[in-house]
């Protein structure tokens, strides 16, 4: 009896083993059989013929990698049939984009977590090809370029992904997702207020959504305080680690605890004349020139008593030097692409800069706004009515520990929108706002406090279950199985508020109120 039943087994076995066999094979054809599938589609080309990849440090998945509208570099990834969950994620791109960057880690702008989860994904460069903080390519005449990294990306990538979902499945998505920080927030944004039939749920993270605010008013302001007209760094890092711990000091406990973040920046205005130099301070200290340009930065840009862009928000000292005043001879990212913008606006040709201490911000700051680029890229429209007429769910996040794109902003927007669309509890069932403290720009530097999370897992739940997001628990590592800390994230204007008894890095000791 017992040989019966091992041969039987051993069929079953042999069975299964040919399934594998055939669906691997069947996978591997049907991503060959795309190049002959999309050959006929409209301004597409195949750069490479789609083959299977097999399974590694990421599941097996089919690759196609190609240009469409004949510029824009994309890279999509299909699970097989049976892995694929039904479901395609669009992920945005950073800075002034132009590199393709599918392997590109986490959750800001990419696409391989949410390939683990069975979503066919899509990685772009907007249509173009150059360093992130350059705009050379957008002042070289090429009308279409800015076009699409503006907005029109968004419909041309949507509308070819459903082409090659419904080539490689014989069946197109039933859920559609759009996912991006920074210009990719951004572009989230612009699919909300434009494009929102496009997307069962939007994820959009540290947002530049006022473009021309944040990277031409606040960003020459940013520039003419941080650095000297001839382009040399007005601070050191000694100068901004003194800043950073003075600041920490004076507000950690604001927020009823003492656990070295600052959770409320907003409460935060400290006094910054113990740092000035005298004859028995060290190096560290700041002069009195300089202790006015940092109150100029946590300021923000203004004229007399007009705020024209928020400030830096105190918290955010450690990552100065690499977004706003430099490091080791290197400029900073962030004055890099104000620069990029100031460029465009003065519409200097590509390879020639502005200076930006030449540009009055108080007396331009208007031009900026109503420039070629910002009236195609600023996502300030706060009438979201299309957003909730097509039924989409939008899922913005924001750091509170961002030095690069003000988390002032998004909250005024944020708050804007409310008032336009019926007040804060009709706008929350389509459109929700969570702040993070600690967290910087887009995961691009360790939190303070745990912050990783991943937004379309959460956006996902909320588009599936009907029911908007109450909470959100991030943490200290990428693999949930691993965090040792967790941190509870609310709905804005909710914070998280302390039990008075448990562990402070334990996100189930806090409840979210106000």
């Amino acid at each position: 009896m017992s040989s019966d039943w091992q041969r039987l087994g051993g069929l079953i076995g042999t069975l299964f083993m040919a399934q594998v066999a055939f669906a691997a094979n069947n996978d591997n054809a049907n991503c060959a059989a795309l190049q002959p599938a999309l050959a006929a589609t409209a301004g597409v080309t195949l750069t490479e013929t789609p083959q299977l990849m097999p399974a590694g440090d990421l599941p097996a998945f089919c690759r196609v990698r190609g240009q469409a509208a004949g510029k824009v570099g994309f890279e999509m990834r299909l699970p097989p049939r049976a892995d694929w969950n039904g479901k395609f994620v669009l992920a945005g791109c950073g800075g002034f984009c132009g590199q393709l960057l599918p392997d590109k880690p986490g959750y800001s702008n990419s696409i391989n977590e949410a390939l683990k989860q069975g979503y066919a994904a899509m990685a772009h460069d907007s249509g173009h090809q150059a360093p992130t903080s350059d705009t050379d390519w957008a002042r070289s005449g090429d009308d279409q370029a800015v076009a699409l990294w503006a907005e029109a990306v968004l419909p041309t990538l949507a509308t070819l992904s459903t082409e090659v979902i419904q080539a490689y499945y014989a069946q197109a998505p039933k859920r559609r997702y759009f996912s991006g920080c920074s210009n990719g927030g951004r572009l989230g944004l612009v699919a909300a207020q434009r494009y929102p039939e496009l997307f069962d749920g939007i994820a959009a993270g540290g947002p530049i959504l006022d473009l021309s605010g944040n990277a031409g008013v606040q960003g020459a302001w940013m520039i003419q305080q941080a650095w000297t007209p001839d382009g040399e760094p007005r601070f050191t890092p000694a100068h901004i680690d003194r800043l950073a711990t003075h600041v920490r000091e004076a507000c950690d406990a604001l927020d009823g605890l003492e656990d070295g973040l600052i959770a409320t920046p907003e409460r935060c205005h400290p006094d910054l004349s113990a740092l000035r130099c005298t004859a028995n301070t060290d190096s560290g200290c700041l002069s009195a020139e300089q202790l006015q340009q940092v109150a100029a930065l946590y300021r923000g840009a203004h004229d007399g008593d007009t705020q024209l862009f928020p400030g830096l928000p105190p918290g955010s000292e450690h990552l100065w030097p690499f977004w706003i005043t430099g490091r080791d001879g290197q400029p900073a990212w962030g004055r890099d692409a104000s620069q990029g913008f100031l460029d465009i606006y003065r519409n200097v040709p590509a390879g020639q800069h502005v200076n930006p201490a030449s540009i009055d911000v108080v007396a331009e700051a208007a031009a900026m706004a109503a420039s070629p680029l910002a009236q195609r890229a600023n996502a300030t429209n706060v009438d979201l009515s299309g957003l909730r007429a097509a039924g989409t769910r939008l899922l913005i996040w924001h750091g509170w520990a961002d030095p690069l794109i003000l988390p002032q902003r998004t909250i005024r927007y944020f708050n804007d929108a409310a008032a336009e669309n019926g007040g804060a509890e009709a706008l929350a069932d389509h459109a929700r706002l969570f702040m993070v403290p600690g967290h910087g720009h887009c995961w691009e530097a360790p939190g303070l406090a745990p912050d990783l999370f991943d937004p379309l897992q959460a956006l996902d739940a909320w588009v599936e279950q009907a029911e908007p997001p109450a909470q959100i628990v991030a943490r200290d590592t990428l693999d949930p199985a691993a965090a040792t800390a967790t941190a509870l994230l609310c709905p804005y204007p909710l914070r998280a508020i302390h039990d008075g008894h448990g562990p402070l890095d334990d996100a189930a000791s806090y409840r979210c109120g106000e």
